[in-house]
């Protein structure tokens, strides 16, 4: 006798669930890390001793974001779990303690060579500063600062791995908010203290080592109930499988932060353009990390521990999940750019002119939101299934991509908006890749199911630009930068709470929200039993 099919809707359920857990955990370090810049912006303004932070902060937040916020997820959950499926919960905690201790070994020593040659550092993430030899010595002196946060906050993010395979995801995800929490402390009392800008970012610089501390005291807290892996220096046939794979993945993995590293160094070639490109990313993270890390955490994490068969499936539900959040969150941004960027950076050193730069870079970093999210979720089937090699190459060609766009394009200037729009370009190479792979090798077949939900998002925030227009011109009065700072703070809360209740309204009635068991009323009148009788 056949076994009916198990009902799909408690992993769909669960899915969207801890989805949703890691998301509002991620949301909350980006809006944060979000505060943070704004602080940033107000005591360092966008001149050189900027710049010089900014282009050192970017290796901690590459770091942080690729290995802190579940890079380490694609190269360890699924290796992991096959070796306790295979060898049981002893084996697997031995290899989790061997890769513990290889890679701090391996930490210590790039650590070391980072601060003997932190300019080239320096030049790798902004190879313009070769030509300000002041911008460069101030930001090899801020990166010799931050690289014992590398160490610390990396032996953390594998920790951190070990507790999403085992389905713990609320601890590792809200990691990173406790170190954004540090920093605004600090910066709070700088600004109150009216610190000079050069010895603040010195300070600010000894803070982000400190956050890494924190980072790695509070996953060893949430370990406790789980236990402790015992770092050791042994070899083991699993580390050797996780060297051969686990490079390619981690790489493949980290795409979207490789992609803004090379963005960086387009914007490097014109000064003030380092610090645009750095506050509108950190606009743009905001969405990318809400929908990016849930599906590099959470649908990892499903993906490695569902049969093949139920993967095609699954991949389709996180698609429409990612561009149900992605859609509305670029076509936001697309049309609050200005004011966005006018309320929450237009203070203190931080004037008009940097404004339009900044905000001409995220309109630009906004077109390829759906595109990075598209990428994500398609990347994570070939991880589960330990195959990073496809993705690697996809990955390759869009950091390529981004290197040739941006410097073809930032010849006539705007270096900071025309980095941006590469790695936009970029972004929508790699899911095309992807995806075309995925349906090639017959992993993934767009079904009408799939697909419903990602039109009803696309014409949910089509229905939302109208309203954000609509609300655009009744507010234009109280976002000028004349009126008062709490006014202007109300009127955007508005413009972005009015358009999500009408993308929210539109897509319930249109059926964008499908993955989250919230059925339209069209989807209802579809299965009521009278309109079939009519029928």
């Amino acid at each position: 006798m056949r076994q009916a099919p198990a009902d799909p809707a408690p992993e769909k359920s669960r899915l969207a669930r801890d989805s949703l857990i890691v998301g509002a955990a991620t949301i909350l370090s980006r809006l944060l890390g979000f505060a943070r810049d704004v602080l940033i912006a107000r005591l360092l303004g966008a001149g050189p001793v900027a710049d010089a932070f900014l282009a050192a902060l970017r290796l901690p937040n590459l770091v942080r974001r690729v290995l802190g916020e579940g890079g380490l997820n694609a190269p360890f959950v699924p290796l992991y779990l096959a070796i306790k499926q295979e060898h049981g919960n002893g084996a697997a905690r031995r290899f989790t303690g061997e890769a513990v201790g290889h890679l701090a070994l391996l930490l210590l020593v790039l650590v070391g060579l980072g601060e003997l040659f932190a300019p080239w550092v320096v030049l790798g993430l902004a190879g313009g500063f070769a030509e300000e030899p002041q911008t460069l010595a101030l930001a090899a002196q801020y990166t010799r600062l931050m690289l014992p946060f590398l160490l610390l906050t990396t032996v953390a993010a594998m920790l951190a791995a070990l507790l999403n395979a085992e389905r713990r995801f609320a601890m590792a995800a809200l990691a990173p908010a406790l170190m954004n929490a540090i920093l605004i402390a600090i910066l709070g009392v700088q600004l109150l203290q009216g610190s000079e800008a050069a010895l603040a970012a010195q300070w600010q610089a000894l803070a982000v080592s400190a956050t890494g501390i924190a980072h790695l005291a509070l996953i060893l807290f949430a370990l406790r109930r789980i236990g402790l892996p015992q770092p050791s220096l042994r070899w083991s046939p699993e580390m050797t499988r996780l060297v051969a794979t686990g490079g390619a993945t981690l790489l493949a993995a980290s795409s979207a932060q490789l992609v803004l590293l090379i963005a960086t160094q387009i914007a490097s070639t014109e000064p003030g353009s380092v610090a645009a490109l750095y506050y509108a990313d950190r606009v743009f993270q905001l969405p990318l990390g809400f929908v990016g890390v849930a599906m590099g955490t959470v649908v990892l994490s499903e993906m490695a521990a569902a049969r093949a068969a139920e993967q095609d499936a699954m991949l389709g539900r996180s698609l429409a999940l990612g561009l149900a959040l992605a859609l509305p969150a670029a076509t936001a941004l697309l049309a609050l750019a200005d004011p966005i960027v006018s309320v929450l950076f237009e203070h203190g050193r931080f004037g008009a002119e940097d404004r339009e730069r900044t905000a001409a870079a995220l309109s630009a970093l906004a077109l390829g939101l759906p595109f990075a999210v598209v990428a994500k979720v398609f990347g994570q089937i070939y991880f589960a299934r330990q195959r990073p090699r496809l993705p690697l190459i996809g990955s390759g060609l869009a950091v390529v991509a981004a290197g040739g766009a941006g410097f073809l394009l930032a010849r006539n200037g705007h270096a900071a908006q025309m980095a941006a729009l590469a790695a936009s370009l970029a972004f929508a190479v790699q899911a095309a890749l992807l995806g075309a792979m995925l349906a090639r090798e017959g992993l993934w077949r767009p079904r009408a199911d799939a697909l419903r939900p990602v039109a009803a998002a696309m014409l949910a925030s089509g229905i939302m630009l109208a309203a954000l227009a609509g609300l655009g011109q009744a507010l234009d009065g109280w976002l000028m930068p004349d009126q008062t700072a709490l006014r202007r703070m109300l009127a955007l809360a508005i413009l972005c709470g009015g358009g999500l209740a009408a993308y929210g309204a539109a897509g319930w009635l249109l059926g964008a929200f499908g993955v989250l068991r919230l059925p339209s009323p069209l989807a209802w009148l579809h299965a009521h039993p009278l309109r079939k009788r009519r029928g």
